[in-house]
């Protein structure tokens, strides 16, 4: 596989969850052989964290579900900020996690499939 991809064209979803407040979504198919789940929402911490998921997005009937293998598909640490978690904030640090989501790809820095194998 090569490392060098071109940029992935990326499509998030922000929804307020009830309760846990705001969340962005971007499910990028097939980079490296993974799919990825990239989300940003409020830590515990008091951080807004966006991480990438590595692992396989399935579609059965119409629904997709998205699994990995704990300990096993790569997580990435995107990007984090302290901070008050506004949409605009979610969104903010989302944008900057999915920047260096592809500074990583263009770098190389991803591991495909091939090589967790």
């Amino acid at each position: 596989m090569k490392q060098n991809q071109e940029q992935p064209k990326y499509h998030t979803t922000l929804k307020n969850t009830k309760g846990f407040g705001w969340k962005a979504k971007t499910i990028v198919k097939d980079i490296l052989g993974y799919d990825w789940n990239i989300t940003t929402l409020k830590m515990s911490s008091g951080k807004i964290s966006c991480t990438a998921q590595a692992g396989t997005l399935k579609d059965n009937d119409g629904y997709e579900s998205f699994s990995f293998i704990l300990f096993q598909d790569p997580l990435i640490r995107l990007y984090d900020e302290k901070r008050r978690a506004t949409e605009k904030a979610v969104e903010e640090v989302h944008d900057k996690g999915l920047a260096k989501f592809t500074e990583l790809l263009n770098t190389g820095k991803i591991t495909s499939r091939d090589e967790n194998e």
